[in-house]
């Protein structure tokens, strides 16, 4: 049976404490049980098969291969390592590599540095990606999909905390080789899709996600209405900024409820039929409709009505990343702030 989320305090507001949960919410943790299906230690995750990224023709590889079944039961949350280095202060957003065994990507939102750092499941640093031609504006998730004959890792410089930015874009890079216990640094100039919200809004988002066809989802973050919108690129061009597509808004909390259901993470399961959200107040796993196997586009329509239950995590100050790692079937989150704790929570089904 899933239990209910755990709260994290929301960004910039001193009068509440971090332990402070929110109405509806309690903290479902364990830092020593282990399940079946917990990857245990780092060393321990194995990279995911490669399949194609239908949508770029010039990346098109193999047929994907099958996704990995859902999880229909998780365990526990537990505390499997915490970020060893104290500059990574400002996290929001984690990834599994699919290339790399034992890897998981982060990088810092606004004020950090046009990088992207690798750690192991413990929280020790392997190394980095330093971004050419690009600033961190305010990068706010990441992801990591199939790409062609390997695996890309996207990053959402899509922050817009004072809606006024007037330039927004998702970045896109082939995943470099990595490994846990060895340090290394990379230099590369990603793919920039550069885009623009319908209508001339200017939105706050946080939350990024990619389709089974390579299509990027960028969700929106409101703290008045506890709902957020999900929205697509038609297309994947560097030389244009696009005008995303707007989706059916969808409730991400309680119906009383308005700033802990502000949305800060996103991922989504290989073959689209689970959406992983996550909230300053709860993680949400949503079920989508599936299309001869895979979710679309049109499946974003379903979320206002789609089934979702409520997961869970450790106590997080303020947690904004969420990760599914589709190998071991569970997710990884973690918090902004000094040397945060490294959450995994595990599949439990009967018989894993």
């Amino acid at each position: 049976m899933r239990m209910a989320s755990a709260a994290s305090a929301p960004p910039r507001a001193p009068a509440l404490l971090a332990a402070l949960l929110l109405p509806g919410c309690s903290a479902r943790f364990d830092e020593s049980g282990a399940h079946p299906g917990d990857p245990g230690h780092a060393d321990s995750i194995d990279s995911a098969p490669d399949s194609a990224d239908s949508r770029d023709p010039d990346t098109a590889g193999p047929p994907p291969a099958p996704p990995p079944p859902v999880c229909h039961a998780y365990g526990p949350s537990v505390q499997r390592g915490a970020v060893v280095e104290p500059s990574l202060e400002e996290i929001s957003g984690v990834a599994v590599s699919q290339r790399n065994p034992g890897v998981l990507w982060v990088m810092e939102d606004h004020g950090g540095l046009n990088e992207v750092y690798a750690l192991d499941g413990a929280g020790n640093w392997l190394g980095k990606v330093i971004l050419g031609g690009v600033e961190n504006n305010d990068w706010e998730d990441i992801a990591v999909h199939p790409c062609g004959d390997t695996s890309c890792v996207y990053v959402g410089d899509t922050g817009d905390n004072d809606h006024d930015r007037t330039y927004h874009a998702v970045l896109r890079f082939p995943e470099p080789e990595m490994a846990v216990g060895a340090v290394a640094d990379h230099a590369l100039t990603p793919e920039v899709y550069p885009y623009a919200f319908p209508d001339g809004l200017f939105l706050d988002s946080e939350a990024l996600a990619i389709l089974p066809d390579g299509t990027p989802v960028v969700f929106s973050k409101d703290y008045v209405t506890g709902t957020s919108t999900p929205y697509t690129f038609p297309l994947l061009d560097s030389t244009q900024t696009v005008t995303l597509l707007a989706h059916a808004a969808f409730s991400t909390g309680e119906a009383t409820e308005t700033w802990g259901a502000a949305t800060t993470g996103a991922d989504l399961w290989p073959d689209g039929s689970r959406l992983l959200l996550r909230t300053y107040g709860h993680v949400w796993e949503y079920t989508l409709p599936l299309v001869e196997g895979t979710a679309t586009v049109q499946a974003l329509d379903s979320l206002p009505t789609a089934p979702r239950e409520a997961l869970h995590t450790g106590v997080e100050r303020t947690g904004e990343a969420i990760g599914y790692d589709t190998v071991h079937r569970g997710y990884w989150t973690v918090s902004e702030g000094v040397n945060p704790a490294l959450w995994y929570t595990g599949c439990a089904d009967p018989g894993l």
